[in-house]
C-alpha cells in the first residue's frame, strides 16, 4: 500500500529537513511568486512513494496543459538558479484553485499529490547508440520502465539531487562531463545526446602516449 504523508508546518516559513538539509520553505515560496505568472505559491514535504520524502511545489497558474508544462520548466529553471540544489522542489502541481477549509484557509491534505510520471507512449525511439544508452540510464535512475528520446528527465520525476547521479552515469558510460546547467537547460535524451557529441568533438584528448 502507498502512504501518503503531507508534514504540516505552523508557519510556511518553517524550517524542515530533507536529506540532512535544511529547508526554508519560505525561500522557495519567494522564489516561485517571483515569476510573474504566479499569483500565489505554496511549498511543502510530501511522502508519497517509497518512504522518499521530498519538496513538493504548488503554484496557481494557467488551465492549458502546454501553457503549465512551459510555466513548470521556467519556474524549475529559476529554481535552479536561484535556490541550493538541495532546495530545488521535485514535483511541481499547477492549480486553477486551491481547495479551501471552511475557514478559509487552504487545505493541505486536500492537495492533490504530483502525477506519477511515466515515458512518452508516442515518444521517439532511440535513434543512436549514445542514445540508447541515455535512455538506459534515465529509466534506470527514475525507476521508469520506457523512455522515449524526447522525455524530459526531470517530468520523468527526476530531480536535482538526482542530476549528479545522472551525470556521473554519463561521465562513466559515455565518457563525457555534462554541466549541470546543462541537464537543466536541455533535459531530455535527444538535447543530452546533441550536447555530448558536441562537448566530446570539441574536446581534444589530453592523453599523450609516451615512448618506452
Amino acid at each position: 500500500t502507498t502512504h501518503h504523508t503531507l508534514e504540516y508546518l505552523g508557519r510556511t516559513d518553517n524550517q524542515v529537513k530533507i536529506r540532512g538539509f535544511r529547508i526554508e520553505l519560505g525561500e522557495i515560496e519567494t522564489t516561485l511568486t517571483d515569476h510573474p505568472q504566479v499569483a500565489r505559491a505554496m511549498a511543502l514535504v510530501r511522502t508519497d512513494r517509497a518512504d522518499e520524502r521530498r519538496i513538493v511545489a504548488y503554484v496557481e497558474g494557467p488551465a492549458d496543459a502546454a501553457a503549465a508544462s512551459r510555466l513548470v520548466e521556467e519556474l524549475r529553471g529559476r529554481c535552479a538558479g536561484q535556490l541550493p540544489a538541495y532546495m530545488v522542489p521535485s514535483a511541481f502541481v499547477v492549480l486553477q484553485e486551491w481547495p479551501l477549509t471552511p475557514n478559509g484557509k487552504v487545505d493541505r491534505k486536500a492537495l492533490p499529490a504530483p502525477e506519477q510520471p511515466t515515458g512518452s507512449a508516442d515518444g521517439r525511439a532511440p535513434r543512436t547508440p549514445q542514445e540508447e544508452t541515455l535512455c538506459g540510464i534515465f529509466g534506470e535512475l527514475l525507476g521508469v520502465a520506457s523512455v522515449s528520446i524526447d522525455d524530459s528527465f526531470f517530468q520523468l520525476g527526476g530531480h536535482s539531487l538526482l542530476v549528479t547521479r545522472l551525470i556521473s552515469r554519463v561521465r562513466t558510460a559515455l565518457g563525457a562531463e555534462l554541466p549541470v546547467r546543462t541537464v537543466f537547460e536541455k533535459p531530455t535524451v535527444a538535447g543530452l545526446a546533441g550536447e555530448i557529441g558536441t562537448a566530446r568533438r570539441a574536446r581534444p584528448s589530453l592523453r599523450r602516449m609516451r615512448s618506452s
